[in-house]
Protein backbone atom coordinates (compact mmCIF):
# COMPACT_ATOMS: atom_id res chain seq x y z
CA UNK A 1 0.00 0.00 0.00
CA UNK A 2 2.79 2.21 0.70
CA UNK A 3 4.65 2.47 -2.42
CA UNK A 4 0.70 2.99 -4.06
CA UNK A 5 1.02 6.25 -2.18
CA UNK A 6 4.56 7.11 -3.33
CA UNK A 7 2.91 6.85 -7.50
CA UNK A 8 0.18 9.09 -6.57
CA UNK A 9 1.96 11.93 -4.97
CA UNK A 10 1.78 15.35 -7.22
CA UNK A 11 -1.09 14.07 -9.24
CA UNK A 12 -3.45 16.23 -7.75
CA UNK A 13 -0.85 18.93 -8.46
CA UNK A 14 -0.86 18.50 -12.24
CA UNK A 15 -4.43 18.28 -13.01
CA UNK A 16 -5.01 21.69 -10.66
CA UNK A 17 -2.34 23.29 -13.15
CA UNK A 18 -4.05 21.85 -16.00
CA UNK A 19 -7.29 23.22 -14.70
CA UNK A 20 -6.24 27.03 -13.96
CA UNK A 21 -4.15 26.88 -17.45
CA UNK A 22 -7.78 25.29 -19.35
CA UNK A 23 -9.78 28.15 -16.95
CA UNK A 24 -6.88 30.63 -18.03
CA UNK A 25 -7.94 30.07 -21.74
CA UNK A 26 -11.68 30.44 -21.57
CA UNK A 27 -11.73 33.40 -19.78
CA UNK A 28 -9.48 35.21 -22.18
CA UNK A 29 -11.43 33.46 -25.30
CA UNK A 30 -14.42 35.28 -23.21
CA UNK A 31 -12.24 38.58 -23.11
CA UNK A 32 -12.00 38.87 -26.42
CA UNK A 33 -15.65 37.52 -27.53
CA UNK A 34 -16.73 40.55 -25.21
CA UNK A 35 -14.67 43.12 -26.51
CA UNK A 36 -15.52 42.45 -30.36
CA UNK A 37 -19.43 41.92 -29.59
CA UNK A 38 -18.95 45.87 -27.90
CA UNK A 39 -17.26 47.31 -31.20
CA UNK A 40 -20.09 45.25 -33.13
CA UNK A 41 -23.01 47.09 -31.97
CA UNK A 42 -21.62 50.21 -31.48
CA UNK A 43 -21.07 50.12 -35.35
CA UNK A 44 -24.44 48.79 -36.09
CA UNK A 45 -25.89 51.36 -34.23
CA UNK A 46 -23.84 53.90 -35.80
CA UNK A 47 -24.45 53.08 -38.94
CA UNK A 48 -28.08 53.03 -38.85
CA UNK A 49 -27.40 56.67 -37.44
CA UNK A 50 -25.34 57.30 -40.16
CA UNK A 51 -27.78 55.99 -42.58
CA UNK A 52 -30.63 58.73 -40.85
CA UNK A 53 -28.32 61.73 -40.69
CA UNK A 54 -27.13 61.19 -44.93
CA UNK A 55 -31.11 60.84 -45.01
CA UNK A 56 -31.44 63.89 -43.03
CA UNK A 57 -29.43 65.75 -45.78
CA UNK A 58 -31.25 64.41 -48.42
CA UNK A 59 -34.84 66.03 -47.08
CA UNK A 60 -33.03 69.26 -46.18
CA UNK A 61 -31.61 68.89 -49.98
CA UNK A 62 -35.00 68.47 -51.26
CA UNK A 63 -36.52 70.90 -49.83
CA UNK A 64 -34.10 73.65 -50.72
CA UNK A 65 -33.89 72.24 -54.32
CA UNK A 66 -37.92 72.02 -54.88
CA UNK A 67 -39.48 74.54 -52.42
CA UNK A 68 -37.44 77.42 -51.17
CA UNK A 69 -35.27 77.76 -53.80
CA UNK A 70 -36.70 76.55 -57.28
CA UNK A 71 -34.21 76.17 -60.33
CA UNK A 72 -30.82 75.61 -58.40
CA UNK A 73 -29.18 73.29 -56.50
CA UNK A 74 -28.85 74.39 -52.69
CA UNK A 75 -25.81 75.93 -51.49
CA UNK A 76 -23.95 72.40 -49.70
CA UNK A 77 -21.22 72.82 -47.31
CA UNK A 78 -20.34 70.34 -44.90
CA UNK A 79 -23.54 70.16 -42.49
CA UNK A 80 -22.57 69.69 -38.67
CA UNK A 81 -24.90 68.05 -37.06
CA UNK A 82 -25.99 68.25 -33.11
CA UNK A 83 -28.51 67.30 -31.17
CA UNK A 84 -30.48 63.51 -31.14
CA UNK A 85 -28.84 60.01 -32.52
CA UNK A 86 -27.61 61.96 -35.24
CA UNK A 87 -25.00 63.85 -33.06
CA UNK A 88 -21.22 64.23 -34.36
CA UNK A 89 -22.17 63.23 -37.89
CA UNK A 90 -20.88 65.91 -40.58
CA UNK A 91 -23.58 65.22 -43.77
CA UNK A 92 -22.02 66.69 -47.03
CA UNK A 93 -24.02 67.25 -49.61
CA UNK A 94 -23.92 67.11 -53.76
CA UNK A 95 -26.00 68.60 -56.18
CA UNK A 96 -25.98 68.00 -59.70
CA UNK A 97 -28.83 69.44 -62.41
CA UNK A 98 -30.17 69.16 -65.60
CA UNK A 99 -32.51 71.04 -67.34
CA UNK A 100 -35.01 69.35 -69.87
CA UNK A 101 -37.62 70.75 -71.95
CA UNK A 102 -40.49 68.34 -73.28
CA UNK A 103 -43.28 69.28 -75.35
CA UNK A 104 -46.61 70.03 -73.77
CA UNK A 105 -45.08 69.76 -70.07
CA UNK A 106 -42.43 72.64 -70.90
CA UNK A 107 -38.69 73.19 -69.17
CA UNK A 108 -37.99 71.36 -65.91
CA UNK A 109 -35.19 70.29 -63.49
CA UNK A 110 -33.83 67.14 -62.43
CA UNK A 111 -31.76 66.85 -59.32
CA UNK A 112 -29.11 63.95 -58.67
CA UNK A 113 -28.74 64.51 -55.25
CA UNK A 114 -26.31 62.60 -52.75
CA UNK A 115 -25.54 63.00 -49.14
CA UNK A 116 -22.73 61.34 -47.65
CA UNK A 117 -22.98 60.77 -43.75
CA UNK A 118 -19.66 60.12 -41.64
CA UNK A 119 -18.46 60.32 -37.82
CA UNK A 120 -14.95 59.73 -36.71
CA UNK A 121 -11.71 59.14 -39.36
CA UNK A 122 -10.97 55.72 -41.40
CA UNK A 123 -9.16 53.12 -39.68
CA UNK A 124 -10.95 53.47 -36.44
CA UNK A 125 -12.81 50.95 -34.86
CA UNK A 126 -15.76 53.35 -34.64
CA UNK A 127 -15.89 54.92 -38.19
CA UNK A 128 -19.01 54.99 -40.01
CA UNK A 129 -20.18 56.07 -42.74
CA UNK A 130 -23.58 55.86 -45.11
CA UNK A 131 -24.10 57.77 -48.65
CA UNK A 132 -28.02 58.00 -50.05
CA UNK A 133 -28.61 58.94 -53.79
CA UNK A 134 -31.71 60.13 -54.56
CA UNK A 135 -33.19 61.64 -58.05
CA UNK A 136 -35.78 64.49 -58.08
CA UNK A 137 -37.77 66.44 -60.57
CA UNK A 138 -39.59 69.91 -60.03
CA UNK A 139 -41.85 68.28 -63.55
CA UNK A 140 -45.19 68.71 -62.89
Amino acid sequence: MKIMKKWQRGFSAIVAVILIVLLALIGGYMATMTSVSSINTTVSAGTMQAWFAARSGIEWAVQQAVVAAPGACPATPPINLTGGNTNGFTVTLTCSPSSFTESGIGTYNVYALTSRATRGNPGEPAYVSRQVNVSITDAP
